[in-house]
């Protein structure tokens, strides 16, 4: 394989991997836009506006598990299909040795959690502080509909911890590292995953979080319990904030 050839398939991966950025990004502009262009028809203040727009994001949020289905699908087929993906989700992963699996789980789990909530009272400091900060979220979620915030809880986070593990640590460190080395195809992939979740703060705490995930992944090469441990962190994250 020429050099040529070689630089091709890396920019091939690097663009899958952040594909699903610019995806995000541009949905949630095209929401953006037409929300603010609804608020100013109606003579509404450029607060609202802004209220309004996190509302929109979050009511249409379904798009975030057609992206990562659609492209989780994609990259296992691209990695072996149906064959692969017994392997990396095989039972037997968690069952031959339950204890550490559930220690693994846990120890994920309490990481992941504790980075969110950090980024929580980080946040809340910019906005003169806790109660200030949770009466804005309030205002931003009390409208958004039932069956969103159930979509947040129920479906979300297994379109996410299922598609996002194989999209990022699956097909991400296995076909980077084989043009860059295992290090740094942890370190690409943990930050095309942050930049999936938009640009903010949370970009860095995911970023971090896929970085975590990823070292794992890199010494074990199966999905099952790292999948496992997204899944409970994003239900246990998307229950206390939208449906408590």
């Amino acid at each position: 394989m020429s050099a040529e050839d070689t630089h091709r398939k890396l920019w091939f991966i690097l663009l899958v991997l952040f594909i699903p950025c610019i995806l995000n990004i541009s949905i949630s502009t095209i929401i953006a836009f037409m929300t603010i262009r609804g608020v100013m028809a109606e003579g509404r203040s450029p607060s609202e506006a802004g209220v309004e727009i996190m509302r929109n994001i979050f009511k249409y949020n379904f798009y975030w598990s057609v992206i990562q289905v659609s492209l989780g699908f994609y990259l296992a087929r691209a990695m072996g299909g149906w064959s692969w993906l017994k392997n990396q989700f095989s039972i037997r992963d968690l069952s031959q040795k339950p204890a550490r699996s559930i220690l693994l789980i846990l120890a994920l789990f309490s990481i992941s959690y504790a980075l969110i909530m950090g980024e929580q009272v980080l946040s809340a400091s910019f906005y003169g502080g806790w109660e200030q900060y949770m009466r804005e979220w309030r205002e931003i979620t009390q409208a958004i509909p039932y069956w969103s915030k159930l979509y947040m809880v129920a479906i979300a986070p297994f379109t996410a911890g299922i598609f996002e593990e194989i999209i990022w640590r699956g097909y991400g460190i296995s076909r980077l590292e084989q043009h860059i080395g295992t290090s740094k195809a942890v370190i690409v992939q943990a930050v095309a995953f942050g930049f999936w979740h938009g640009i903010s703060l949370h970009t860095l705490i995911t970023a971090i979080i896929g970085l975590v995930f990823g070292i794992v992944y890199a010494k074990r090469r199966k999905l099952l319990n790292i999948s496992i441990a997204h899944i409970v962190t994003d239900i246990v994250g998307f229950y206390f904030a939208f449906m408590v």
